[in-house]
């Protein structure tokens, strides 16, 4: 239980902070909170390094949160490989995207 209060000093009674532990997974563990877990690991390009020159504050900060929620979630090694993979798709698929968008200027 100790763990739990190094990500909510706010919290002071051990309870308190188990039953936030505890509504992070209800919430995440809904298709929509999947959902939203997913965009935010796209968002924050959390299987992914800061490119060259790319925003690294902006970016390291939402990989933060992201890592904060993961933590909370106790999701197991296996899964979390799992996830890494998905993300790292999930990059690509983007970046490839971004990069059509940006060579297509025929309607220009």
């Amino acid at each position: 239980m100790r763990a739990l209060f190094w990500f909510w000093p706010h919290k002071k009674k051990p309870n308190d902070a188990v039953l936030l532990a505890e509504q992070y997974r209800q919430v995440f563990s809904t298709e929509n909170g999947k959902a939203v877990l997913e965009d935010l690991l796209l968002q924050a390009g959390w299987a992914d390094v800061t490119p060259p020159g790319g925003p690294i504050e902006r970016n390291e900060g939402k990989r933060e949160i992201a890592n904060h929620i993961i933590n909370i979630l106790r999701i197991p090694e296996s899964e979390m490989a799992k996830l890494r993979l998905h993300a790292a798709n999930l990059q690509a698929e983007f970046n490839k995207s971004q990069m059509e968008l940006t060579n297509d200027r025929s309607e220009y």
